[in-house]
């Protein structure tokens, strides 16, 4: 999992770096309530993130959980944009977008360019602190994928660009995840049709 993050996280990068990000800034994103500034912040905080969770103590005590498990104890499927905790993330992707997207670009390059060098002296098994969670390191980095996978195609469309591709490995690896959220949402047999008979299928599947 070390390598399809931090290798997403590069092409991550190239979009940060994009000359039409900074062209539309200020502008209302493809995510409602989001402007593109904020969006941007929130995509970075995927690595960032990782770098702040593993800069604590690994936990100890707690039942690890996987990125499934995690994913579905906090996700709302029809989330109320004004509620404090989508206002609280609209917040802190500001936060982080505050120095200008020459300056986020810079600070993530930095931040996975660190990781690159920590991640592999570090145990797939170690316990990770994900906001009120405990993670182990590889479902950690997993969650964080499928945010850095999902954002990617979320400020890309913002932009009105094409959404760079991933490496084969990410996006196998993000499709499984996603493909388990909605069976767990949905059930296993409604995916199936929706994947597979369109004249059978009973409506969408969306993980989130």
């Amino acid at each position: 999992m070390i390598t399809p993050f931090l290798d997403t996280a590069q092409v991550v990068s190239g979009l940060l770096r994009s000359p039409a990000l900074a062209e539309r800034w200020e502008r209302p994103s493809a995510l409602a309530e989001f402007r593109v500034s904020g969006l941007a912040g929130h995509l970075a905080r995927a690595v960032f993130n990782v770098e702040r969770w593993l800069a604590e103590p690994p936990r100890s005590g707690g039942t690890p959980i996987d990125a499934v498990a995690y994913f579905l104890s906090g996700a709302d499927p029809a989330p109320d944009l004004d509620g404090a905790v989508p206002r609280r993330i609209r917040e802190v992707g500001e936060q982080e977008a505050a120095g200008g997207p020459a300056a986020l670009a810079k600070e993530f390059d930095a931040a996975r360019a660190r990781l690159a060098a920590l991640l592999p002296t570090l145990p797939l098994d170690r316990p990770v602190g994900v906001f009120a969670h405990l993670l182990p390191l590889e479902q950690c980095l997993l969650t964080r994928l499928v945010e850095l996978v999902v954002h990617l195609d979320d400020l890309a469309v913002s932009l009105e660009v094409t959404t760079p591709p991933v490496p084969a490995e990410a996006s196998d690896a993000v499709t499984v995840c996603l493909t388990r959220i909605a069976v767990a949402r949905h059930g296993a047999l409604p995916v199936m049709r929706a994947l597979s008979r369109r004249e059978r299928a009973t409506g969408p599947i969306a993980a989130f």
